[in-house]
Formats: structure tokens, C-alpha cells, sequence
């Protein structure tokens, strides 16, 4: 037998080894997929979604049917196996449909959205040329979080002399020793800095958000924890901030209030979505706000392009926003070249 099959640990051990050079081709292959998804959004036809017949676990069926990508991703939930989503990443060979290769889907989605949540910041990163510290702030404490951090501080490596990460934590702080240890594990690793605060703490969450350069958001809320308000405080030295939200994925869910949406949509600014197509209606902020295709802008259209900002009012501050809700092609175009590498091994 000589089926490939990468496991969830191998493609950890693989992003944490990996150098800059390494994150930024992955980042402009993801990049290089959705331009395509951009050009073309048929190439990700509609996924499958149904229960068991016990009604216990839902199935997601995710294709794509491309002529550079092509696989589909599957994943499952229980509720009641404590496991969260559970799945693979099939990938096949485009022109004849054989199985190239499969991999565990866990670690490869935190990556796939990290790194897709770092496309916009990446083409940006000249409006932070004179800033020697960059103020990261990330909403979350798990995976996503994890992997956000990680990546963030590789594509900065080089572009400012000292990082500091806030985490801001719902309930239980992330374990900071793994992440300390593989940033400084790293060539070339510069100063990084990390604190947490429980997202009760109202003042400390203010602070964070008017001081970062950088802000994710990576936990599914129902309630916003990103507040116009903290962004738009008077007298912020941050001259531009970048802002990333992929906690929320359902109609339901909120990272942001309603007024950041609204700035972005009085202003005529694009906001930056994955789809314009499936954004729109899996964003609870933009489904609430009532956003129009026009007024988003794909990942996949910002290549030669300048990225949109918005100025806020009473400050120095500029806003760039980007929404993700995920699609197939990112996990699939991400574990295709992770396949190539590995088979050249």
C-alpha cells in the first residue's frame, strides 16, 4: 500500500518547522486559488449537508471541480463526542480523478484561514514600514487563535523589531508554551511579547483594540466583542490597523457590531470577504447590515489593486476590514502543495 495520508501532527510539526520563505509560498498559492474561485466561482459547486439516520452526527460534504484543484473535504459533527468537527481532505488529480493524497482536516483549516486571513494584511505591509513594535490583538484562545499568532509573527519577521501579541480569552487563557516555543525555535526570531486578559475586562479589551495594528477575531459569538467604539478612541498613535474576523460562520453570529459595519457601507469602502457569494449569508454582521455584493471586495480581486481603508473619524486611524467564512478550495489548494512537498521528500 502507498496511499498518502498526513495526519493532523504532521502538518503541525511541518508549519511550525517551516521558515518565512516557506509561510509566504503557501500564503500567494492560497492567494493564487482563490483568484481563480474569483475569476470563477462555479468551480465550487454546492456542498452536501444531512444527518445520520439517528440523527446524531451532520456530514459536510464540501467539493471542488477545478482544472488546478480539484478534492473534496468532508467533516463531521457529534455534539456529544466532545471532538468539535472531525474530518478529511481528499485531494485528487484534475485531469484523470485519481486520489493524489489525504489529510486530516484539523490543522489544516486553522492554517488555510490563518494564512488567508494574512493575504490582505500581507499586501499592506508597507503602511507599517515605520512602526519598529506591532500591537497584535487576537480575539480567541484556541486553534484559530494559535495559528493566527504563529503565522503573524513569521510574515512581520524582518518588517519591525518587536511584536507583542494581547490574547483575549472567553473563558480559559491559552497555554502560551507551545506558541513561545516554536516562535523562538524559529531562525531569526525577534523579540515577541505576549499577555492575556479575560474578555470581562472591559478597560484592558479597550486598550488592546485602540493600540493594535493588527486584530483577529477567532471566537464564534453570538454577541460582538469588536466595538466601533475602541477602534475609533481620540489620540490613538496607531496611524493604520488591519482587522481579520473568521470566528463567526452562521447568520446567528456577531465579531463585530453594527456600526463598524455601517462606517464601511456609509463611507462607499469595500469590506474584504473569501465569497461575495456565500459571505453575505453566513455573516451575521453582514447579513444583519444588509451588505450588498457591491459593497465587498474578494480576496481573490486584490492582487494590483489598492486594498481598501477607511478613515476614522476624530483620529489619525485607518481601518481595513476582511470577513471570512472559509471555502473548500483553500483547504484544497493548501494540502496539494503540501502533498507535492511531502511526495519529494
Amino acid at each position: 500500500m502507498n496511499e498518502v495520508v498526513i495526519t493532523d501532527k504532521e502538518v503541525s510539526e511541518f508549519f511550525l518547522a517551516a521558515d518565512r520563505g516557506t509561510h509566504l509560498a503557501f500564503l500567494q498559492e492560497l492567494e493564487f486559488a482563490l483568484q481563480r474561485y474569483s475569476a470563477n466561482p462555479s468551480i465550487i459547486p454546492p456542498r452536501i449537508k444531512a444527518h445520520t439516520p439517528s440523527g446524531s452526527t451532520v456530514h459536510l460534504y464540501m467539493p471542488v471541480i477545478d482544472d488546478v484543484y480539484s478534492g473534496v473535504k468532508t467533516l463531521g459533527y457529534n455534539v456529544n463526542s466532545n471532538m468539535g468537527f472531525v474530518g478529511s481532505i481528499n485531494v485528487t488529480d484534475a485531469d484523470s480523478g485519481a486520489l493524489f493524497g489525504t489529510l486530516e482536516a484539523k490543522q489544516v483549516t486553522g492554517i488555510r484561514t490563518a494564512l488567508a486571513s494574512c493575504i490582505g494584511l500581507y499586501h499592506q505591509l508597507t503602511k507599517f514600514e515605520n512602526t519598529p513594535r506591532i500591537n497584535c490583538t487576537v480575539f480567541g484562545a484556541g486553534l484559530q487563535a494559535f495559528w493566527h499568532i504563529f503565522i503573524v509573527i513569521q510574515l512581520f519577521k524582518g518588517h519591525c523589531d518587536a511584536f507583542k501579541v494581547n490574547i483575549l480569552y472567553r473563558e480559559n487563557p491559552m497555554d502560551l508554551e507551545p506558541l513561545l516555543k516554536a516562535v523562538y525555535s524559529q531562525e531569526d526570531a525577534g523579540e515577541v511579547v505576549m499577555e492575556q486578559f479575560p474578555l470581562s475586562d472591559r478597560a484592558n479589551v479597550q486598550n488592546c483594540v485602540s493600540n493594535s495594528h493588527v486584530i483577529f477575531g477567532c471566537i464564534p459569538s453570538e454577541t460582538p466583542n469588536l466595538l466601533f467604539k475602541d477602534l475609533a478612541v481620540p489620540g490613538t498613535e496607531v496611524e493604520h490597523t488591519y482587522i481579520s474576523l473568521i470566528g463567526s460562520y452562521q447568520p446567528y453570529m456577531h465579531e463585530c457590531d453594527a456600526e463598524t459595519i455601517g462606517r464601511f457601507q456609509g463611507r462607499g469602502t469595500p469590506i474584504i470577504v473569501d465569497s461575495k457569494e456565500h459571505t453575505p449569508l453566513e455573516s451575521g454582521e453582514l447579513c444583519d447590515s444588509g451588505v450588498y455584493r457591491e459593497q465587498l471586495v474578494e480576496i481573490g480581486e486584490l492582487a494590483g489593486t489598492t486594498v481598501p481603508t477607511l478613515k476614522c473619524p476624530n483620529s489619525r486611524r485607518s481601518i481595513t476590514l476582511c470577513k471570512i467564512v472559509g471555502l473548500a478550495i483553500m483547504d484544497i489548494s493548501l494540502s496539494k502543495k503540501l502533498l507535492e512537498i511531502s511526495t519529494s521528500l
